[in-house]
């Protein structure tokens, strides 16, 4: 409720939030902002060292989706700068003496997108069942709804994404941070989860006819 903390004033201070407000018929100055509760879905991220690199040659990570060390486990806006003003300046000027014809964007390698519709139906499935409150049997039904999703296309982004949070959420059976199981609303012994890439399978021999 802003309507006496800044009231008339709220076009000249806060333009952007004004604008999205009253697009959605809302006005500020006269009308309390209606608000819902969020969760940042990836709070960590991937390990890096001092420069944004990755164990996975020509992978530079910086922002919310790294894991540099400085924030501990949980990514928050307020933790942001850093990231953006030493880690993505680093990591930049890593990438610009790094470039190698033999490197290639991870968007030449898999789809970037899926379908609208499915899209929307992941966005629904993620918010329902990976959002604020989570639980074994909503996350076991999330993960059906990725099964569904991936039949019949090859892998993209949005769906390995989902799946990593669906899994390691589902594997972490104790509440913490901004992980909060219902069915387990403990929190458990001190530790930290990492996942990895599976290493290639080792190629088959067939014999020579």
């Amino acid at each position: 409720d802003a309507r006496q903390a800044v009231g008339d004033h709220f076009p000249s201070a806060f333009p952007a939030v004004f604008a999205a407000c009253m697009s959605a018929g809302i006005d500020p100055r006269h009308q309390p902002i209606p608000v819902a509760p969020a969760c940042h879905y990836h709070m960590g991220g991937i390990v890096t060292d001092a420069w944004g690199r990755t164990d996975l040659p020509g992978l530079l990570a910086a922002g919310e989706c790294a894991s540099t060390g400085v924030h501990g486990a949980n990514r928050l806006a307020s933790n942001s700068l850093i990231e953006a003003a030493v880690f993505g300046t680093r990591a930049g000027l890593l990438a610009r003496e790094a470039v190698s014809p033999a490197l290639r964007p991870i968007s030449d390698l898999m789809p970037r997108a899926l379908a609208a519709k499915d899209l929307a139906t992941l966005r629904t499935a993620m918010s329902r069942e990976a959002g604020v409150i989570r639980s074994g049997p909503g996350l076991s039904r999330l993960l059906g709804t990725l099964d569904a999703l991936q039949h019949g296309t090859t892998p993209c982004l949005p769906l390995i994404a989902g799946r990593l949070v669906a899994e390691a959420a589902i594997a972490r059976r104790e509440s913490r941070g901004g992980h909060f199981r219902s069915d387990y609303p403990q929190t458990g012994a001190g530790y930290r989860t990492f996942t990895h890439l599976a290493a290639p399978a080792p190629a088959s021999r067939v014999p020579a006819e």
